[in-house]
């Protein structure tokens, strides 16, 4: 097969060595040419000329349709073949891409499919939520796929939110209503994406539904199988640290409000099913797959904790009196394993307590960079303790604390005045004091190595980058070597990710607060409101009632698409 030529488009806006990337194909035995800007006059002039005869024996190298997408519409209908250098950096796997190009060929962008935009939002948290509600009420159709049972994210599992100090759930709770009951948002929870391909304006998704065994249409959320059901377990949303049943509803303000069996744990004693009135147990349920067609992809995954477990010297996993914060929250909370009751493992009330900073996190051995977020979260959690139990003694060990967000250093202040004691000292080592308590070693720098009794230790772990990224067939967007998500610019364009049409929202960009995760949300939403506005025959447009019911939706309630999200 001949090779085709190669045309390299010396876009300002590329972070490739086009040089480089020439020397690596002169190495190879593959001529190329660099114009210039094929979107300036002279450039777009150049480039008429060279495929005025046969267009087909060249492959172009370029920046991608979200940049540029008049030139590429031209393109498209020229029937040029492109290939988009915009996510690489390195000059060896450009040149890599383009040898693959050239001898294998590449086809032209196909027509976008007809229809009006839809968008797929990858993450059921606090961002994937607040962008699904922003896209619905612009009256785009959105699929918002969520790998849990309820949408919500870790926001839903936190006591309270700083630095206010409110109730999260009273919150995010209507939030997440208004999602599960807006025209325009197909909820799709318990699911997995499966196969994600495609480019702006025709992205191929494919999801994977698993089986609740209790018929979403029927099941009312009534708790009735749960109360006879005989398998327990630890619940996995409460981090352990609380019984469920084996069929259950995941937490109470779940949204859907509905009982999902594990199949795994069933033994089969069908008394759920007896107890069932509405005949809601499916126990020969299966999973089934949805084929979708969007023109943007959000992804809202978020990130994880690190693993405290890693850093032996604070005993987690091993001394049941350490907790990481997440946990600790989940013992503040009404809804947790102790109803909130401050207790140790053994049931004695907590009477001292300390925090543990930088637990991974500024540790050149694990996570290099600082996490954000995790000095003003046990300040909060510091004082909604004090809050339980005024006679509390509270210390935080800390290497410094940054505090800038707005309210952030006003809440330090406030700690400080309700006797929070802070120590400039991050731990060396957390034993058992042999009487059920812990003792916590550190150096003090005027008074050399000290030690602390305490009841329970809390850590405060740092953030990781998403485990798994979502399965991209053709190419994932750039992640950091810490796997979060780059963005294709860190001050003009943090939201768009390295690969054209799909954009970055939450914690899966790297580590922030809800506050931030919001404002990204909206950001996010309007980048992918342009982009819409930018592909041919896929402008958003609604009809005169659709509009009416996106700038009116305080007046009335929505209509209900799926009667199954609420109990009747």
């Amino acid at each position: 097969m001949a090779k085709k030529k190669l045309l390299l488009c010396n876009c300002p806006d590329l972070k490739v060595d086009l040089a480089a990337v020439l020397a690596e194909l002169a190495a190879q035995d593959l001529s190329a040419e660099i114009l210039a800007p094929c979107c300036t006059p002279a450039g777009l002039a150049r480039l008429q000329d060279i495929l005025a005869k046969a267009p087909q024996d060249f492959v172009l190298a370029a920046c991608g349709p979200e940049l540029s997408h008049r030139f590429f519409r031209l393109l498209t209908a020229m029937h040029v073949p492109v290939v988009d250098l915009w996510a690489w950096r390195d000059p060896v796997a450009a040149a890599s891409e383009l040898l693959l190009a050239a001898v294998h060929g590449t086809e032209p962008p196909a027509p976008l499919p007809p229809g009006p935009p839809a968008v797929l939002v990858i993450g059921g948290g606090v961002g994937g939520c607040e962008v699904a509600l922003d896209l619905a009420k612009a009256g785009v159709k959105v699929y918002l796929v969520d790998e849990s049972l309820s949408i919500g994210g870790t926001m839903a599992k936190l006591d309270k939110t700083f630095p206010t100090l409110d109730c999260s759930i009273c919150i995010l709770g209507p939030k997440l209503v208004e999602v599960a009951t807006h025209p325009h948002i197909e909820l799709l929870t318990y699911a997995q994406v499966e196969r994600l391909s495609g480019r702006p304006g025709a992205f191929r998704v494919d999801v994977t539904l698993k089986p609740r065994y209790v018929d979403m249409s029927k099941c009312v959320g009534c708790g009735s199988c749960a109360e006879v059901c005989p398998v327990i377990v630890a619940s996995r949303w409460n981090l352990g640290l609380k019984p469920r049943k084996c069929i259950r509803i995941i937490f109470a303000q779940a949204v859907p409000l509905r009982s999902t069996i594990e199949k795994e744990y069933c033994i089969d004693c069908r008394l759920c099913a007896q107890v069932c009135g509405r005949q809601a147990i499916n126990l020969d349920d299966a999973p089934r797959t949805r084929h979708l067609q969007v023109s943007a992809v959000v992804v809202a995954t978020g990130a994880q904790p690190f693993d405290p477990t890693i850093k032996s010297i604070y005993g987690y996993g091993r001394l049941p009196q350490v907790l990481t914060n997440l946990e600790f929250e989940r013992l503040l909370s009404a809804s947790g394993p102790t109803l909130g009751r401050l207790v140790t493992p053994t049931a004695a009330p907590v009477r001292r307590l300390a925090f543990i900073q930088c637990v991974g996190s500024r540790d050149r051995r694990f996570l290099p960079y600082c996490s954000g977020y995790c000095c003003t979260a046990s300040i909060k959690e510091a004082m909604v303790a004090l809050e339980h139990d005024p006679n509390l003694a509270v210390t935080i060990f800390y290497n410094d604390i940054r505090t800038p967000g707005k309210g952030f250093e006003e809440l330090y202040q406030r700690a400080q005045e309700a006797g929070v004691q802070f120590i400039k000292a991050l731990p060396g080592r957390v034993a058992e004091d042999g009487g059920g308590g812990l003792l916590i070693s550190y150096d003090d720098p005027q008074h050399g190595r000290r030690t602390l009794a305490v009841d329970l230790a809390v850590l405060a772990v740092g953030l990781v980058g998403p485990p798994t990224p979502p399965p991209f067939t053709d190419g994932t967007p750039v992640q950091d070597e810490h796997g979060f998500f780059q963005g294709q610019h860190p001050l003009l364009h943090p939201v768009e990710s390295s690969r054209p049409g799909v954009f970055l929202v939450g914690t899966c960009v790297g580590p922030q607060d809800i506050s931030e995760t919001v404002c990204q949300a909206s950001g996010a939403a309007g980048r992918v409101l342009r982009l819409l506005a930018s592909l041919p025959g896929k402008g958003v447009s609604l009809t005169e009632s659709e509009g009416r019911a996106a700038t009116e939706e305080h007046l009335a309630p929505s209509p209900d698409p799926n009667p199954a999200l609420k109990p009747g």
